[in-house]
C-alpha cells in the first residue's frame, strides 16, 4: 500500500511539473514551420509546393500571443511541353487565442494578415515537325514571366505539444483569402497545414 502511494505521489509531481505554464504571460518565443505538398492532377503532369513560415510572438496574457511572421513559398507544375513556377513571400501580423494554457497539449485558434508578392514565370516549348517525314526538325522554348502582390487574410487554428521547458512541438491549419491583384489574376483562396517547432525564451 506505503509502495503505491509513492508511486501515485512520484507522477503526480511529474504531472504537475509538466503542466506548470507550458504558455504564459510574459513569454517570448520563435518559431519556424513547414509544409510540402506533391500533386498529380487529372490532365497530367506533377505539382511540387512546398512553404516555409518563420515568426515572433509575445504573450500578453496566458492565452493570448500577438507576432509578427514571414513566409516564402515555391510551387512548381511539369507537364508535357509545359512548365509553371509560382514562387511568393509575404510579411505580416497575427493574433492567437490559446486554450488550457498550463495543459503540455495547448489547443489554439486565431487570425492571420499578410501582404504577399508573388512571381510567375510560365514556360511552353513548341516542336518544329516536318509534315512529310514526321522528323523533329528543333524545338523553342518561350517563356513569360510577371509579378503581382496583395493581402491575405485568414483563421489559423492548431495545437502545440510541450516537449521540454524551452521547446514545443506543432500543427497549424491556415485558411487564406486574397486581395488585390492576386485576387484578380491568380487565386481567390487557399489552404494550408503546417508542422514545425517553437522555442521559448522565458
Amino acid at each position: 500500500m506505503k509502495r503505491s502511494l509513492m508511486v501515485l505521489s512520484v507522477v503526480t509531481m511529474m504531472l504537475a511539473g509538466v503542466a506548470s505554464a507550458a504558455v504564459q504571460q510574459g513569454q517570448t518565443e520563435v518559431d519556424a514551420m513547414f509544409s510540402y505538398q506533391k500533386l498529380k492532377p487529372e490532365d497530367g503532369g506533377d505539382i511540387t509546393s512546398w512553404s516555409f513560415m518563420g515568426g515572433l510572438g509575445y504573450f500578453f496574457t496566458d492565452n493570448i500571443r500577438v507576432g509578427a511572421s514571414g513566409m516564402y513559398s515555391n510551387a512548381d507544375y511539369e507537364s508535357f511541353m509545359s512548365a509553371t513556377e509560382l514562387t511568393r513571400w509575404g510579411i505580416g501580423a497575427n493574433v492567437k487565442y490559446h486554450f488550457m494554457p498550463t495543459n503540455q497539449l495547448v489547443p489554439y485558434v486565431g487570425g492571420q494578415i499578410l501582404w504577399e508578392s508573388w512571381d510567375l514565370t510560365q514556360g511552353v516549348t513548341f516542336v518544329g515537325v516536318d509534315p512529310d517525314t514526321g522528323d523533329v526538325l528543333g524545338e523553342e522554348t518561350v517563356e513569360e514571366s510577371g509579378d503581382t502582390d496583395g493581402f491575405s487574410f485568414g483563421p489559423v487554428a492548431g495545437v502545440r505539444y510541450e516537449l521540454n521547458e524551452k521547446v514545443d512541438l506543432f500543427a497549424e491549419f491556415q485558411y487564406n483569402w486574397y486581395t488585390g491583384d492576386i485576387s484578380d489574376d491568380l487565386a481567390d483562396d487557399s489552404f494550408a497545414i503546417f508542422a514545425g517547432l517553437i522555442y521559448q525564451f522565458n
